[in-house]
């Protein structure tokens, strides 16, 4: 028998034993804990989908909406830690890894977007009825699914050079770049292959649903009963995107749509989408940077100069420079950067961020045509010249780069919704009934 699976029975078994040696006294036998779904060679416990579903009434309560039955949310939240249980076992498979460095510094992310410090953030947590310890591992849980994920349908995409031309054509013409939407999303999911009576009941549903939300239903509440969506949980809410952003389905639909409307069902390779506009707003994209026109000549320490001897070999440099030689012959002399001591020591026009910290920090310092005293970094010592600063306009090229990302993140959303339907489809999943 698989060893996680082992573990989490040995528990139950543990807890039971216990519960019967109470009963002795007590002359009551409670069952504690139990399986609830078989998922390859992993279980989903009671506890678990206890735990779960009061964590998700209490978000319910906090954005003072109504539950849906107790019955549809629970088999809701049985599907999304099954898929939860499937990622997981995939990412373990795969090697992937969350330090309790790493997890340190996503938790403490996490606190300051909450305008906490760790020790207000871990008693938030706790007054909320969930364990410090357990919350942890929920998160490297999460990370480990996502870089499982992200890995796994990354590898599925393709774009071409014309997909980002077309795009960007689409992003000056139609303004796409300048709208962002609020959206809210239910995903009915339909089976790889399905029968045309499939579709038809699936489309029925999507009928009725869209119907009763144009009638005033609750969008949100509906997302939570019915949507197979990754967002379901959180009421179906996508956030702010760009149309741009958006899944090519979505976006052709979405900017024909006002505030409020209720789209038509959408059919895509997952399934039917419903769309929600919640609001709408501007925005802008020029993008420009200060760039450094800089030159160095590198000393690096080795096995025959030390730290001292090299800096004291680049001081006689740098004296020899102020004596009146040039820069550029004594750096293809003597520089270890052969790289850049080849064109003497010039080192281009260079973006904010592309050096290491300390010779950026004595860089910025330095007026045009000044030169440094020598300059300490990981690779030795450096003798640093501002040749010129200037404001460039990389819009065009931003715009490229942002194009070829919501290319990659619209694909990703649609191919992610396949892949996980698949893992699901492929993988032994037995649901235990109480009854």
């Amino acid at each position: 028998m698989n060893g996680q699976v082992m573990k989490k029975l040995l528990k139950i078994a543990v807890v039971a034993a216990f519960s019967f040696q109470s009963a002795i006294v007590s002359a009551k036998l409670e069952m504690i804990d139990r399986v609830v779904a078989l998922v390859d060679s992993d279980v989903v416990l009671a506890s678990e989908l206890v735990r779960r579903t009061n964590s998700v009434l209490q978000q319910i309560k906090s954005r003072n909406q109504t539950a849906p039955p107790l019955d549809k949310l629970q088999a809701q939240i049985l599907d999304r830690l099954i898929l939860e249980s499937l990622q997981m076992q995939m990412a373990k498979r795969v090697g992937v890894r969350v330090s309790d460095t790493e997890l340190d510094s996503a938790i403490t992310r996490i606190a300051e977007q909450n305008n906490l410090s760790i020790e207000q953030f871990r008693k938030s947590i706790e007054e909320e009825g969930t364990s410090w310890a357990i919350f942890r591992e929920d998160i490297r849980a999460e990370i480990m699914v996502s870089r499982a994920r992200g890995g796994s349908v990354s590898r599925r995409i393709k774009i071409s050079d014309k997909e980002v031309d077309n795009l960007l054509v689409q992003i000056d013409n139609e303004g796409l770049s300048r709208v962002q939407y609020s959206l809210g999303h239910i995903l009915l999911p339909l089976p790889e292959g399905a029968s045309p009576e499939e579709i038809t009941k699936i489309r029925d549903k999507a009928d009725k649903l869209i119907r009763e939300l144009r009638n005033g239903a609750n969008f949100q509440e509906y997302a939570i009963t019915y949507s197979a969506g990754q967002n379901a949980l959180n009421g179906g809410n996508l956030g702010w995107r760009n149309a741009s952003q958006l899944p090519t389905l979505f976006s052709g639909s979405v900017k024909n749509m006002k505030v409020g409307d209720i789209s038509e069902p959408l059919r895509s390779g997952s399934g039917l989408h419903i769309l929600h506009l919640i609001d709408s707003k501007g925005g802008f994209e020029t993008h420009s940077v200060i760039q450094t026109h800089v030159r160095h000549i590198l000393i690096s320490p080795n096995a025959i100069t030390d730290e001292k001897a090299a800096f004291d070999k680049l001081k006689l440099i740098r004296q020899r420079i102020v004596d009146g030689e040039k820069f550029e012959d004594l750096a293809i002399e003597f520089s270890d950067d052969k790289g850049s001591g080849s064109l003497g020591g010039d080192l281009k026009w260079s973006d904010p961020g592309t050096f290491v910290p300390e010779f950026t920090k004595a860089m910025e310092a330095l007026a045009v045509n000044e030169m440094s005293e020598p300059v300490k970094t990981e690779f030795g010592w450096h003798l640093i010249e501002v040749l010129g600063r200037r404001n460039q306009d990389q819009t065009e090229e931003k715009k490229r780069e942002r194009a070829y990302r919501i290319l990659h993140n619209r694909k990703f959303e649609e191919e992610a919704q396949i892949w996980l339907q698949e893992l699901k489809e492929q993988a032994y999943i037995k649901i235990i009934d109480e009854n």
